[in-house]
């Protein structure tokens, strides 16, 4: 019996794959993306929850540092079309899987973590009245694995100013729909 295998070793295990299966859409392979997840060192950074962010600027800075990372690794391995968008999902999907959706649910953490987004999200996001239409334009032309810096930090400033991260970001995906149905 492997006495090294870890309850964190099985759940970085399955958020990676989790992240690397959402984010690897026409890209690169799973191998890459654990590679550039683990290299970036995102598993270490959010092992002690003391360390974790507590307000939504400190998480901005957080996750441009490791999505910065991982980018970087991507690039260095010869992956192309590297886009923020693309690593940006990455660590949500593993930020989902290894505090949102875990014992830390109720954390302030939980709650600022970006979502991840795709663009089932946006498309029905683009289809809520209760939006102006200019951001409702604007979800219906972003496709995510194109996301640069800028335009993903602009459209996350999009979402606070329309509340969608209020009282949880995690709760912005009651406009996702997991069978990937923008109809929905």
């Amino acid at each position: 019996m492997d006495r090294t295998y870890s309850f964190f070793t099985h759940r970085h295990n399955f958020a990676v794959w989790a992240a690397a299966r959402a984010s690897q859409r026409s890209f690169t392979s799973v191998s890459i993306l654990k590679a550039a997840l683990e290299a970036s060192e995102l598993p270490q950074g959010i092992q002690d929850p003391s360390k974790w962010p507590t307000c939504a600027d400190q998480f901005d800075i957080f996750h441009r540092f490791y999505c910065s990372r991982i980018a970087d690794h991507l690039r260095t391995a010869g992956v192309a079309n590297v886009s923020y968008g693309r690593a940006a999902k990455l660590v949500a999907v593993y930020l989902k899987s290894t505090v949102v959706v875990s014992e830390h649910a109720r954390s302030t953490f939980a709650d600022i973590i970006h979502p991840p987004i795709d663009r089932t999200l946006l498309q029905n996001l683009a289809k809520d009245p209760r939006f102006d239409q200019q951001f409702r334009r604007r979800c219906r032309s972003l496709s995510w694995t194109g996301l640069s810096e800028l335009d993903y930090f602009a459209l996350i400033d999009e979402f606070r100013r329309n509340e969608l991260d209020k009282p949880a970001f995690w709760m912005i995906e009651r406009y996702w729909d997991p069978t990937g149905d923008a109809d929905g």
